[in-house]
């Protein structure tokens, strides 16, 4: 029964973006009843759509005999001869009418696009099974807006810790306590400044280690931390920079 159950719900929930999957209960197998939940949503769009057809077809065919009707009891007027044409050319149209102008026929429309999309590709692999397009549209464009306001928060947060830019400034690696010959302490994170890197001087070259934060009186900053090469090495990411002039040394604690 509970089989049954995960089964239904399967088909309901199969509407999800494809993104929420594997955040939604395991028990729902959603990638093996991803082909009748298109085929689902399908039928749907079919169920509402025919009888909704035939109520558009046949009010728009009674608008039209009104129409038709009321010209042809009217004094003779120019284009009366053209006047049987009218009816006609709005039957070639009603189906178009009904599917692209109508809610009741957008749905239906947009259901069995969606449910056939869906059945075919959950027939050519599961693995590869989509959700709804609109859904999933929506979560995407949502997900991305939330994560570029997140970024956004954070990075404000993180500059008012850092306070007003400045330029960058040079210690020691025993100042910082780290195993490099020197630290670049930068008010701004440097966008290609990630650990591997070479940076090159007018003088030498130092490759790049792990950076790191470190919270200094002028406020929080972004500790690069450089070790000189003493060896030529294949250069795959090289970054132009000049040391600017090493600080004074960090004052020792009174004993």
């Amino acid at each position: 029964m509970l089989n049954v159950v995960c089964w239904v719900a399967a088909l309901l929930v199969g509407v999800a973006p494809r993104p929420l999957w594997p955040r939604i209960d395991p028990r729902l197998p959603l990638h093996r009843a991803a082909f009748a939940s298109g085929l689902l949503a399908l039928g749907i769009g079919f169920v509402i759509g025919v009888p909704g057809f035939f109520e558009f077809a046949g009010g728009l065919a009674s608008a039209n005999n009104d129409w038709m009707l009321a010209r042809l009891s009217a004094p003779p007027q120019a284009g009366d001869s053209a006047v049987g044409m009218v009816p006609y050319g709005i039957s070639i149209l009603t189906l178009f009418l009904y599917l692209f102008f109508t809610p009741r026929g957008l749905f239906s429309l947009y259901l069995v696009a969606s449910g056939s999309l869906r059945a075919l590709a959950a027939f050519i692999d599961p693995d590869d099974a989509l959700g709804d397009p609109v859904l999933t549209g929506i979560y995407r464009v949502t997900s991305r807006l939330a994560s570029t306001n997140k970024a956004e928060r954070a990075r404000l947060a993180r500059e008012r810790l850092e306070g007003a830019e400045r330029p960058d400034v040079l210690q020691t690696g025993e100042w910082a306590g780290v195993d490099a010959d020197y630290v670049v302490l930068a008010s701004r994170k440097k966008a290609e400044w990630t650990a591997g890197a070479i940076i090159m001087t007018s003088t030498d070259w130092y490759k790049l280690g792990t950076p790191f934060d470190i919270d200094t009186p002028a406020g929080l900053r972004t500790a690069y931390p450089l070790k000189k090469m003493d060896a030529v090495e294949v250069l795959r990411r090289g970054i132009r920079y000049e040391l600017p002039r090493l600080a004074g040394r960090k004052p020792k604690a009174d004993s």
